[in-house]
């Protein structure tokens, strides 16, 4: 193949410059933020334990973004991108996979109702917990609790 100057100055371009690169998608941002590393932009590792200790103890309560952005010390809009950055999933989602992961818990170690446990997880209703339920293990409480048996 034969390269005339403007062939030449082609080729020897990069693709894309790094700034015009496609964003990290999920699975890689949480793959990082599973593997211990600190992207930088993301939450303080101290603020984001505090957080997440927050609402490992509260998680049966309303927990808003903006109480969440509090324990921070960052403004609502830069602590959701700040915690996406660091975890991967936004602040709402990662409140449901605890939710979910706590009623998972509940039924497979104790004897309580459906119902209570989906109050006590932090749902707003049996129904609420259910969907959410099925949407994370795609079988029912209701079928989980019998298969632990």
């Amino acid at each position: 193949m034969l390269l005339n100057s403007s062939n030449a100055e082609y080729a020897l371009q990069p693709a894309l410059p790094e700034r015009h690169a496609a964003p990290m998608g999920y699975a890689a941002a949480s793959s990082v933020a599973q593997s211990g590393l600190r992207i930088r932009g993301g939450l303080p590792p101290r603020a984001l334990r505090r957080v997440r200790e927050f609402i490992e103890a509260h998680l049966d309560k309303n927990i808003s973004v903006q109480a969440l952005a509090a324990i921070a010390g960052l403004s609502m809009y830069h602590f959701a991108r700040a915690f996406k950055q660091s975890e991967g999933i936004t602040p709402h989602d990662y409140l449901v996979q605890c939710r979910v992961r706590r009623a998972q818990n509940l039924l497979a170690t104790t004897e309580m109702p459906l119902s209570e446990i989906a109050l006590a997880s932090g749902f707003a209703d049996q129904s609420h917990c259910a969907r959410r339920f099925r949407e994370h293990f795609g079988v029912t409480p209701g079928s989980y609790r019998w298969s632990m048996r």
